[in-house]
């Protein structure tokens, strides 16, 4: 008896015109890609608004779907150009839009459910079962998991009705998703903002050794042998990531992940090894397993490694697979990258190459680039078989009838045939003209003629197949046409609009974070709020919350239990994703919507009315603060500047320790090559997770001279200066530690 093939939508990576063509091509389901703004992968060569019908016509002709991306931050003069996107796309017809703006998301809801899914990305941080009735809540049909959910937070969010989709194979951000402040702070390129410079990638010393390696640089996920399980969690979208690489790479992994669910998870066995060498950063299926995140760094590699084909003999290649001429390679002594070569001829054995650096014998050959393998993925077409029926008889019209995917087109010449003079046209001379489609997405399966003693030149044969292809194409394409008619008959219709933001004004008020019981008490004579964050989530800084009518600062990634703690104590928290929100909602608690949110313009503030305060983004500007309607919330103005949020233990990987020998009451600091440290603190409920800190604090007491609402961590000093300056008063003061005034003077990109 045959198995039934599991559901699934294969959605692949269209960062190009290339990729979008080598994944529809090579078996995807559904395609993602962004136009020439508001997309997380600016630096992909993208789509255009003049280009985009003709590619998304291109994919429904093939029963391939189209979603497209607006998920970055928005700014609040940005606000407008990005709901116009929205409705160019829903007018062109796509499928769905990927969307992190919530506001933007509850726009994009109201254009109403014809077959437009509102896709929750990734970076609204979502692992958990409120946070996916959140995003519900505000129009989402589809909700991205965070890619460090492990099976059973999967399996819980799709228990709240809407459709899960999943990373399935690519690169993976060592910081928790939508969380990284780390290339806006070092060079004003907001990964939030498509523009991630990667710094992560790069390589670190632990607590100021001499030894350099990859300490942030995630390995990328590959789930051949997770399919299944997420399939049984309740998944139906698999995303395969990489928008940036190249077009092969999206072929090979549609191929690979679409025969996998067609053959019921049954591994080709040359599926990983393909894989491998068209791009492989030591890839693992650990980021789906609660526990195994410590593995999810690879020290020893930062971009694509290969497979390992031979070893350097002579100034040659010395192999045991066949090689392919142009085969690319990289070189390596143990694991140390030498330099890149290329195969100057094909076969087995000993194997010239030109090498791009000075080896010797015993180096490691590692397979980058298989032409082979490439030229088969980028030759691949995907074509609709077509069965056509030709009449032809002299002094008659020729009638063609054409039949692909139930529809039948009909169509007739515009001439009269003439009857043969001397040599006829023949049977396999119209079979021959008629099945030359060239580059079409349409292959002649079969052909019935019906024909007299005709003459038909080869041009007239040739202008009435590719007439007929045209009609088929405008048959099978109608109903993506009447979805264009029916979008754009509403475009005056109220739902599109959005309305103004509300007008709050400036609050004036101190938020002060402590750390412990000492600078609680010493904090309560100057602020307004106090927030408790605690290095333990245990009873007692419960107690302490609850003793100083302090908020308790919840990290972005605690499990659900901690939330049952909350309920019992009746404890008002800062929450950092909205899955949080949530439960204060549910549980009717006072919160604060805090830096974890991003909140970048009035509309995504107006998502948290109902929060006591809270805190616009650290990607914003002072200017760009000044210029919101609702000038109630904090800024964050002094204190650790948290740059990534990280789920694996830092410690493992720097000092090789274990669970049962933790050292993490040992500060550990990362420093990059040119001296810059960065402090690792852990914060720990019933499981750890860790924060990468700043080395230089963030300050801008000598740009702030009005008063206003200030969010920073206890430092005596600087919380009465603020204090003062809420009250008319400016004592002066002026930071002497070295300091950095982070994004609130210079603009993120």
């Amino acid at each position: 008896m045959t198995e039934t093939v599991p559901i699934r939508e294969i959605l692949a990576p269209a960062g190009s015109v290339e990729q979008l063509v080598a994944a529809v091509n090579n078996g995807c389901d559904s395609v993602y890609l962004g136009l020439d703004s508001f997309n997380a992968r600016m630096k992909a060569p993208n789509f255009t608004r003049n280009n985009f019908q003709y590619w998304l016509d291109y994919c429904h002709l093939l029963n391939v779907k189209v979603y497209v991306t607006i998920n970055t931050s928005l700014k609040n003069d940005e606000f407008a150009q990005a709901v116009d996107l929205l409705k160019f796309i829903y007018q062109c017809g796509a499928d769905g839009v990927i969307v992190t703006d919530l506001a933007l998301m509850r726009i994009a809801a109201r254009f109403g459910s014809d077959n437009f899914e509102i896709v929750a990305s990734t970076q609204l941080n979502i692992h958990d079962k409120s946070g996916a009735e959140f995003a519900k809540n505000c129009g989402a049909t589809t909700v991205v998991c965070a890619r460090e959910c492990s099976l059973e937070e999967i399996r819980e969010i799709a228990q709240t009705g809407v459709k899960v989709e999943c990373f399935i194979h690519g690169a993976t951000c060592v910081c928790q998703s939508g969380q990284c402040l780390f290339s806006s702070l070092v060079g004003g390129n907001s990964g939030n903002r498509g523009l991630c410079a990667q710094p992560c990638r790069k390589l670190y010393s632990a607590d100021g050794g001499k030894n350099f390696s990859y300490l942030l640089s995630a390995r990328d996920l590959c789930g051949l042998d997770i399919a299944e399980d997420l399939c049984k969690a309740g998944v139906s979208t698999y995303k395969i990531e990489g928008r940036n690489r190249r077009a092969e790479y999206a072929g090979i992994t549609s191929r690979i992940y679409s025969k996998l669910f067609d053959n019921n998870f049954e591994q080709d066995s040359n599926a990983r090894k393909q894989l491998s060498e068209i791009y492989n950063r030591d890839m693992s299926a650990l980021q789906y397993l609660r526990g195994g995140n410590s593995d999810i760094i690879s020290p020893l590699c930062q971009n694509h490694a290969g497979v390992e084909v031979g070893k350097v003999y002579k100034n040659q290649i010395e192999t045991k697979n066949y090689i392919t001429k142009g085969d690319g390679f990289k070189v390596f002594e143990k694991e140390r990258e030498v330099c890149g070569a290329i195969a100057l001829e094909s076969g087995i054995g000993l194997i010239r190459a030109k090498f791009s650096g000075r080896v010797k014998d015993g180096m490691v050959v590692n397979r980058t680039t298989p032409v082979e393998l490439c030229h088969e993925i980028l030759a691949k077409r995907r074509s609709l078989p077509v069965k056509l029926k030709f009449i032809a008889h002299s002094n008659e019209l020729v009638e063609i009838t054409a039949s692909c995917n139930m529809t039948t087109v009909v169509m007739q010449s515009d001439f009269v045939v003439q009857a043969a003079e001397t040599k006829p046209t023949t049977f396999n001379e119209i079979i021959e003209q008629l099945q030359k489609t060239g580059d079409s997405s349409y292959t002649i399966s079969d052909i019935e003629l019906d024909i007299g003693n005709i003459f038909l030149a080869k041009s007239q044969i040739n202008a009435l197949r590719r007439n007929i292809l045209k009609k088929m194409t405008e048959a099978l394409l109608l109903k993506y046409e009447n979805r264009r008619l029916s979008r754009n008959s509403a475009e005056a219709d109220a739902k599109f609009l959005f309305s103004k933001p509300k007008q709050l004004a400036n609050k004036l008020q101190i938020a002060v974070i402590c750390y412990t019981e000492e600078q609680l008490c010493a904090a309560k004579k100057y602020t307004d709020l106090l927030i408790f964050k605690p290095d333990d989530l245990d009873s007692t800084a419960f107690e302490l919350a609850k003793k100083y009518t302090a908020f308790l600062d919840i990290p972005s990634f605690a499990e659900n239990d901690i939330f049952e703690e909350i309920k019992k104590t009746r404890t008002r928290i800062v929450c950092h994703n909205i899955g949080q929100v949530e439960w204060a909602r549910q549980l009717n608690l006072d919160y604060i919507a805090g830096s974890g949110l991003n909140i970048f313009n009035d509309f995504m503030a107006e998502e948290f009315s109902d929060a006591v305060t809270f805190v616009y983004s650290q990607e914003l500007t002072l200017t760009e603060i000044s210029r919101f309607a609702n000038r109630s919330g904090l800024i964050f103005v002094d204190g650790q500047f948290v740059l990534m949020k990280l789920v694996h233990c830092p410690y493992k990987v720097a000092t090789g320790c274990t669970c049962s020998s933790c050292c993490a009451s040992i500060p550990l600091c990362y420093t990059d090559e040119q001296g810059n440290e960065f402090k690792i603190l852990r914060r720990r409920s019933k499981r750890c997770s860790f924060e990468l800190i700043n080395g230089k604090k963030l300050s801008v007491v000598a740009r702030i001279v009005q008063a206003g609402g200030y969010l920073m961590d206890f430092n005596e000093s600087v919380v009465r200066h603020y204090k003062l300056l809420n009250e008319g008063m400016n004592d002066g003061y002026l930071e002497t530690e070295p300091y950095t005034k982070g994004r609130l003077v210079d603009k993120v990109n």
